[in-house]
């Protein structure tokens, strides 16, 4: 009974470390993600929280307003789902599954 108990604690550790590790590394990471058309770049965090949003100057003075916020949802969208694809990734690596 001790040596299973024992076991089941040394597996509880190892989990913790994962996590504080799983932690560490992600707070240190971010992902970029662009529109189709390369008018707008958006920078997130791993938890998708939007860091910086880049537009370049050259094409913006060439679209609409519409075009605009269309490339600022599209690039923020891939960005964030880009951001949820390195959790998981990182997730398996420090903790061995998804």
């Amino acid at each position: 009974m001790v040596s299973s108990l024992d076991a089941l604690a040394a597996r509880n550790n190892r989990a913790d470390e994962g996590l504080l590790a799983l932690r560490k590394d992600l707070a240190q990471r971010t992902v970029t993600a662009r529109d189709r058309g390369d008018l707008v770049e958006v920078e997130v965090d791993a938890g998708g929280k939007v860091l910086a949003v880049s537009v370049n100057s050259t094409l913006v003075r060439k679209v609409d307003a519409k075009t605009l916020a269309n490339a600022i949802l599209q690039a923020s969208t891939g960005a964030q789902r880009a951001a949820a694809e390195l959790v998981a990734q990182r997730r398996a690596y420090h903790l061995g599954r998804t």
